[in-house]
């Protein structure tokens, strides 16, 4: 986590995008209304639908999700090539993240020291919608912008949270000094150029305002060093390697996000890590 100088800068660059890559042979169009998981009806009377609260517009080509080996993925309308599926058991996944993340951090959704005051946050490649209602709830007087590729949110939501499909590789069009709060997780795999995504944050960002950016670190590793040694770990790392240099995209950000942050012109620059425990993630698993 970050803040910006006391001034913002002059727009920077874009992140770039990645070379795309080839099409799997079994991808197909399927329209979203035509997979079971893409409405997530959580419904409440003190809720308000988004279905008006989106600045973009859901063109059919953006409800036509690609379909590989029974998983869906965003539409191809975007540069971007994501890696991973935006399926109902993919959301659930980024469902049982937070729950654990909330769990590290002591039931907090953010170490920034952002005060009570906030009046505009940001969260960028929002999934399934959970952080920012979360967060839309504790700051009611808030105004939360979530973004995704997909528009797999729930059906209703928070009256102070809107969700916008956007990509976040491509340039940013809110205008300077806009949000007091950016917050950005789990994006690893899917950006090419650190430094210019934070050159974004940073525009975006309010003087005095905060940069929130948590990643993991996917290298399996123990206390005692057995992991390290565990077949399966190896391969595992071996994959994420290998898949992060075909796509151009890195799964192993962990060193990025420091030096990308001070590039781009943060400042009081905080850097916290945490283990996650695979005991923990196995319990709420279990539920």
């Amino acid at each position: 986590m970050s803040s910006p100088k006391t001034k913002s800068p002059t727009g920077p660059s874009s992140p770039a995008s990645g070379p795309k890559s080839t099409p799997s042979p079994q991808t197909e169009l399927i329209p979203a209304a035509e997979n079971d998981d893409d409405v997530r009806d959580d419904a409440d009377s003190t809720l308000e639908t988004d279905a008006d609260s989106s600045t973009a517009s859901v063109s059919s080509s953006i409800l036509h999700y690609r379909s590989i080996q029974s998983r869906t993925f965003h539409s191809d309308k975007f540069v971007t090539e994501y890696s991973f599926p935006n399926d109902e058991q993919q959301l659930e996944s980024v469902d049982i993240s937070h729950h654990y993340l909330t769990v590290l951090l002591d039931g907090q959704l953010y170490l920034a020291p952002i005060g009570d005051n906030i009046q505009k946050a940001l969260d960028v490649g929002t999934g399934s919608g959970i952080w920012a209602i979360d967060f839309a709830d504790q700051f009611p007087q808030a105004e939360v912008t979530a973004t995704d590729l997909s528009p797999t949110q729930p059906k209703w939501v928070p009256p102070n949270v809107r969700f916008e499909i956007d990509d976040a590789t491509e340039t940013w069009t809110w205008k300077d000094n806009t949000f007091d709060f950016v917050h950005m997780r789990y994006l690893f795999g899917a950006i090419q150029d650190w430094t210019a995504l934070y050159q974004q944050a940073y525009r975006v960002c309010t003087p005095g305002g905060w940069v929130e950016s948590v990643e993991a670190d996917i290298h399996f590793r123990s206390d005692d060093g057995t992991a390290e040694e565990e077949e399966v770990y190896k391969l595992c790392n071996k994959l994420y390697e290998e898949g992060g240099k075909a796509i151009g995209r890195t799964f192993f950000v962990h060193d990025l996000q420091p030096k990308g942050m001070e590039e781009a012109g943060f400042v009081d620059i905080k850097t916290v890590d945490y283990k996650v425990s695979l005991q923990l993630i196995s319990e709420l698993l279990q539920g």
